[in-house]
């Protein structure tokens, strides 16, 4: 896809969110070509800049989130701060906020208030648990959305200790669930003219992310069964294999490549459902025969008989595979504060390249005049506001 062929080419929307799901929904927006515009906090700015290693005002997660946008810094409470946030809210497409539930009335900045001057916009609004009911108010993060919702639940150790997904996995599905409505209402909003308040949360997203498997858990009354045996992670002489073959034909191959042709004709390893039944006696006499070569090994002999398996790689590890490479699902790319780090190719969108306009993610404040002359403020207003603080860029002091 071209930069001269995005489908939000010409649109404005103002980004609000701080984190990672708002952002990440905006992200998506920017990189289809609409003009993101992220009023953040003066001083260290949206709180996704201090998540994980900083270096100055950038982080892993602000560089993905806030990629292809334009930055400003404004403090809201002032007058003139407020009056910046409501002339951009006033002539967007889209706007997006995280704020507990009710926080931006006062400003003016809810939709309700939005709609009245902008009555088109499509008005998108991430909370933590919900606009109500018993937790409306309460702050909500990753960590604890995994936990309420069930997944950490699914997700054990060995020792059956419920264990948290270490990525953000929530925050992410919930900011491409918000994109999604978002796109099908600016479809609306150009066919229609209408604009669309859009209401989610952590909560929901995570709820329908996870919806099969909350309804086979209710289906099977809480006792979910593995969906085919022998299937699960296995230690090999120098790591770890993926290995998947529940189906009959896939397990009659595996008893070959492993040397346990005798399983063939044993009636505990059967069917699939004899091989789910017994599976902790099937998985116990597995375990030392993968110990006995290396991951690379296993792949070679197993892939050869074209059963599901995979090397558990590490990050580290997908920077050289080949495979990744050859689809250009990586790319390196030279950002201008962390060095040359590692972007996904993301589906439907162009793919990353150092200088790239939509590849670049903003430091905080750094398009202030242009934005701020956009809207019509003289260089004199500009510098006024510089001067009280009411703008700004990013202060080491203020990050430490």
């Amino acid at each position: 896809m071209s930069q001269e062929d995005l489908p939000f080419e010409g649109l404005k929307v103002l980004d609000l969110s701080q984190g990672v799901a708002g952002p990440y929904c905006g992200m998506h927006l920017a990189r289809n070509g609409a003009d993101v515009v992220k009023l953040e906090p003066t001083g260290t700015g949206c709180w996704s800049r201090q998540l994980g290693k900083a270096v100055g005002d950038q982080t892993a997660h602000s560089v993905v989130v806030h990629r292809g946008k334009r930055s400003i810094a404004a403090d809201l409470k002032s007058r003139e701060g407020l009056e910046i946030a409501l002339k951009l809210a006033a002539d967007c497409n889209v706007m997006i906020q995280n704020y507990r539930v009710g926080k931006l009335a006062k400003f003016g900045l809810d939709y309700e208030s939005v709609a009245k001057t902008n009555p088109k916009v499509v008005y998108v609004a991430v909370t933590g648990f919900g606009q109500t009911g018993p937790r409306n108010d309460q702050p909500a993060t990753d960590s604890v959305m995994q936990a309420f919702t069930g997944m950490m639940s699914i997700n054990r150790d060995i020792n059956g200790l419920p264990q948290r997904i270490n990525m953000l996995a929530i925050d992410f599905a919930t900011g491409l669930y918000a994109y999604q409505a978002a796109a099908s209402a600016l479809y609306r909003q150009a066919t229609k003219g209408k604009g669309k308040l859009i209401e989610t949360s952590l909560l929901e997203a995570s709820l329908v992310f996870q919806e099969a498997a909350i309804m086979e858990s209710y289906l099977q009354g809480g006792q979910a069964e593995p969906i085919g045996m022998p299937v699960g992670s296995f230690e090999t002489a120098d790591g770890f294999m993926s290995i998947n073959a529940r189906r009959d034909p896939h397990f009659k191959k595996l008893c070959t490549v492993i040397g346990k042709e005798e399983w063939l004709d044993d009636p505990r390893f059967v069917t699939p459902m004899d091989r789910v039944a017994n599976r902790e006696v099937l998985l116990a006499e597995m375990r030392p025969v993968i110990a006995t070569k290396t991951s690379d090994e296993w792949n070679k002999l197993i892939s050869e008989a074209d059963i599901l398996n995979a090397k558990v790689q590490t990050h580290l590890d997908l920077l050289e595979d080949a495979q990744v490479q050859a689809v250009s699902a990586l790319r390196w790319v030279e950002n201008d504060t962390l060095g040359k780090v590692p972007m996904a190719s993301i589906p439907g969108q162009p793919v990353p390249e150092t200088g790239d306009r939509l590849t670049h993610s903003p430091h905080l404040g750094e398009h202030n005049e242009e934005i701020l002359t956009e809207l019509g403020y003289s260089a004199a207003e500009i510098d006024a506001m510089k001067l009280k603080g009411i703008i700004g860029t990013f202060a080491e002091k203020d990050a430490a």
